[in-house]
């Protein structure tokens, strides 16, 4: 995939997650997007950071101990971790909010 089409994914894809957050009480998580990175904030200052990586054309997520690395799949038109363990981008941030925050985020 060429930059410019990667650039378009990721762009959409954020403003996707971010608005995800829209009606979601600020006090239980908060979305920030900044300087490319998406970055929620959960209650005590946990942290999930969702970032993209242009060199390799992927996006990488980040929480508590764990991360995770995601290509983009064309035929899922979805982003999916490179490991195989069948992680979505989406699926993952809502599974990790409910966790977190005890919070249903809708992600579409």
């Amino acid at each position: 995939m060429d930059e410019q089409a990667y650039r378009h994914l990721v762009d959409e894809t954020f403003r996707r997650l971010d608005e995800g957050f829209a009606d979601v009480d600020p006090d239980l998580a908060e979305s920030t997007l900044s300087q490319g990175a998406l970055t929620v904030v959960f209650p005590g200052g946990t942290r999930c950071i969702v970032s993209p990586q242009p060199p390799v054309r992927q996006v990488w997520v980040a929480f508590r101990d764990r991360a995770w690395h995601l290509n983009w799949d064309p035929v899922k038109a979805g982003w999916y971790d490179d490991r195989g363990e069948g992680h979505e981008l989406f699926a993952l941030i809502q599974g990790i909010v409910k966790d977190a925050a005890g919070v249903d985020v809708t992600l579409a």
